[in-house]
């Protein structure tokens, strides 16, 4: 049986009490319950809670590192740590072969992530993956967006408000 990539997107803030925390760690046991492995940056933030959640659901959490950024410490959640020789290396290797994207809250690097997939997505003609946003600031981002990306593009992209909303749609 092949392997079924989803890659999660998110940013390294500390904030493991928040409710958006805890329905990331969720999301990596969902994920792992529907035959995925999950692909993430490998540090903190959203990138620890989904591995969390693969890790508690016995499943397999692949952190793509940067040399770049050799002071931050990987997540303790990861079965697989590749280690990346800068940005562009480690970018490649999260979005080749998964077949869904799913971002969640970060910062200018899950922005560029973001568009960065979608960039690559809407240039193909059949087995499109799918990217969902989570979180209900995302309409409101995509809605400024609307002057520079077609509607056609902003319709790959599926924004659910929670990990309630995330189920259903995965």
């Amino acid at each position: 049986m092949e392997t079924k990539y989803a890659t999660l997107f998110g940013g390294a803030m500390n904030i493991t009490d928040s409710l958006e925390y805890n329905e990331t760690v969720m999301i990596g046991e969902l994920l792992v319950e529907k035959g995925y492995t999950v692909k993430n940056g490998g540090y903190r933030g959203m990138m620890e809670a989904v591995s969390k959640g693969v890790y508690m659901a016995k499943g397999k959490a692949i952190g793509y590192t940067c040399a770049t950024f050799p002071s931050t410490k990987v997540n303790s959640y990861l079965t697989e740590t590749v280690v990346c020789n800068d940005i562009f290396d480690r970018l490649r290797n999260l979005v080749n072969g998964s077949e869904l994207f799913i971002i969640q809250r970060g910062g200018v690097g899950t922005i560029s992530e973001l568009f960065l997939c979608l960039d690559i997505i809407r240039k193909k003609k059949e087995n499109r993956p799918r990217i969902i946003a989570v979180g209900y600031f995302w309409k409101s981002i995509l809605k400024e967006c609307e002057y520079l990306i077609s509607d056609n593009e902003l319709e790959m992209i599926e924004v659910v408000n929670d990990f309630k909303e995330f189920k259903i749609k995965l």
